[in-house]
């Protein structure tokens, strides 16, 4: 075989090959789904709070009441504790535009020094079985809060490394968009520290 055959029958293998790389591509991949992607629409200014393109119209609106209450000039901090008690609920509770389990709600809303403990729990109860939604196909019956209503918020204080701090004591009712069997009574512990306000625990209460 002389080499101006053996290269042809090569280009004409390289062509085959290519080919059918090609149509093997675009059968695999003509139905996908474009990926779950979560922007960021707005955020207040000198705190890490942020409004994605994907929150519900009640955080939307939860969110503004409280950027227009630390944008004032002096702040009102039980409204403050009162909004911000909200929107942990709120984020923490509609699960349903979460991408997966590890995308856990509210931790913007978390001391510090707590996130991680906070979102490895999370992740392992509340969030357990939550399938992957990376690519918008999920079917799956998750939860949507509704609304939330502030029962009572009490003054007190807790302790955190030998220090007491200012804190608030919230009880409420959220309400969601179809009952799933998710917490409806819940009671949350805000601290002041630094002039910003952390949740610092939250449980559920006996109906």
């Amino acid at each position: 075989m002389t080499k101006k055959k053996r290269l042809i029958i090569i280009l004409v293998l390289i062509l085959i090959i290519g080919s059918g790389l090609g149509i093997w591509y675009f059968c695999t991949h003509r139905n996908a789904q474009p990926e779950n992607v979560v922007e960021v629409v707005d955020s207040i200014k000198n705190f890490d709070y942020v409004l994605e393109d994907r929150d519900t119209p009640i955080y939307k609106e939860a969110f503004s009441k409280l950027k227009s209450i630390l944008e004032s000039d002096t702040i009102n901090y039980e409204e403050y504790a009162r909004y911000l008690g909200e929107l942990y609920l709120i984020d923490l509770y509609t699960i349903s535009n979460k991408v997966n389990k590890y995308d856990v709600g509210a931790l913007d809303f978390i001391y510090p020094s707590e996130k991680e403990k906070f979102q490895n729990i999370v992740m392992d109860t509340l969030y357990k079985f939550v399938e992957d939604n990376s690519t918008n196909s999920r079917n799956q019956s998750l939860p949507e809060v509704t609304n939330v209503e502030i029962s009572d918020l009490e003054n007190t204080t807790y302790k955190i490394q030998d220090n007491d701090l200012e804190a608030y004591l919230i009880h409420a009712t959220i309400s969601y968009k179809e009952d799933l069997g998710y917490d409806s009574k819940v009671k949350i512990i805000v601290v002041k520290d630094d002039n910003k306000l952390y949740v610092v625990n939250s449980e559920k209460e006996d109906l």
